[in-house]
């Protein structure tokens, strides 16, 4: 790579344990199944399926995307993926911010897109089904997830490459355990009115992601 490239700093477990509280932020099928579960079954069906994505991560989408990427894209092409994965990460963060401006009712829409009322499932296979059949996060792993865990291997081995993934699927899961938590308390310890505050944080947060991305790319390959 570049000399350019190789001087430029890789991912922090902290930046990535952000962006990971971030995308798990924005209103989607996995944050309105553990909040609908939480509330139906209880914190151990909440629980249960947070632990469905990184699995699902770990085992089907990051090996898939790096073997995607390590077959197909080599050289400019990962150009390609890395500014798509910055536009990824804008407009995950317009969406965020825009969700901030809008009333979202998490607890009465799975919005998964599944029916389970003919046939109640094991809240863990909901969470795993739930997660397959959402194409963002393939997306996001071919794109934003190969970039990061690539610029981590050049810099720190295989331990900086796993700093990534790590700290992102340590973020998501934190806020699915704060969204299990105020579901089992209730959301009075949240008021409505900062919600639209968090959203746009996280936007905020998201759209600075894509900003670092694209300039760590353009830095390694132009």
């Amino acid at each position: 790579m570049g000399g350019k490239g190789s001087r430029f700093p890789s991912m922090t477990f902290p930046w990535a344990f952000i962006m990971g509280f971030s995308v798990a932020s924005m209103p989607g099928p996995i944050l309105a199944l553990v909040t609908a579960e939480t509330l139906r079954r209880g914190a151990g069906a909440g629980l249960l399926i947070l632990t469905a994505p990184p699995l699902i991560d770990a085992c089907v989408m990051l090996p898939l995307a790096l073997m995607l990427h390590a077959s197909l894209l080599s050289g400019r092409g990962a150009v390609v993926l890395g500014m798509v994965g910055c536009l990824l990460l804008f407009w995950l963060g317009l969406q965020s911010i825009r969700s901030g401006r809008t009333e979202v009712d998490i607890e009465s829409n799975s919005g998964s897109g599944w029916s389970w009322s003919r046939k109640e499932l094991p809240s863990f296979l909901k969470g795993v089904l739930t997660h397959l059949a959402n194409p963002y996060p393939y997306i996001y792993w071919v794109t934003v997830g190969v970039s990061f865990i690539r610029r981590g291997l050049e810099g720190g081995g295989v331990w900086g490459a796993a700093v990534f993934p790590l700290g992102f699927w340590v973020g998501a899961s934190a806020f699915n355990l704060v969204i299990v938590f105020l579901a089992v308390r209730g959301r009075r310890m949240l008021p409505p009115r900062w919600e639209p505050f968090i959203h746009w944080f996280s936007g905020l947060l998201l759209m600075g992601s894509g900003l670092f991305l694209a300039v760590m790319v353009w830095r390694e390959f132009v």
